[in-house]
């Protein structure tokens, strides 16, 4: 009698120990913001210890100087003169690999700069290698939109 009375009270614990359990992840990932991240990719040169703010600046001025770069190498031309602006959204995977998700606005211009986009995948692939962005002290996969201005 006293077995099956201790088998009652171990399975009435493990139930709801399993239903407190599923209520605590639950109400966990509620407040989860899944929009943002705690720590922005990090190139070798940005400080890591810096606030988010700092960080997330240093990242994106980095990545889009360093774009801006290999377009002014490739010294690209356009038969018309044009001055406008695409938006590049990278994707930074959890590994700190750079890829290129979509060009903004690249429709515009694609018959007069069609290797725009092949430069871009280029300086993505020779970018130095990356920290990831972190979310809850873990390595996690971001977007991020940067521009870039085309002007003649």
């Amino acid at each position: 009698m006293t077995r099956i009375l201790a088998y009652l009270l171990f399975f009435a614990m493990a139930v709801s120990s399993c239903q407190f359990i599923e209520e605590f992840t639950q109400n966990k990932t509620d407040r989860i913001d899944f929009n943002s991240v705690d720590e922005y990719p990090q190139f070798p040169s940005c400080d890591s210890l810096a606030t988010p703010d700092f960080q997330k600046k240093c990242f994106e001025e980095t990545l889009s100087k360093f774009i801006q770069g290999e377009l002014d190498v490739n010294e690209l031309t356009s038969p018309i003169p044009m001055s406008t602006a695409i938006i590049i959204h990278v994707k930074i995977d959890k590994d700190g690999k750079a890829s290129l998700v979509k060009l903004e606005n690249f429709n515009k211009i694609k018959e007069y700069l069609p290797e725009l986009e092949d430069v871009i995948n280029q300086s993505l692939a020779n970018l130095p290698q990356l920290e990831p962005a972190k979310k809850h002290n873990l390595k996690v996969t971001s977007t991020y939109m940067i521009p870039i201005y085309i002007v003649d």
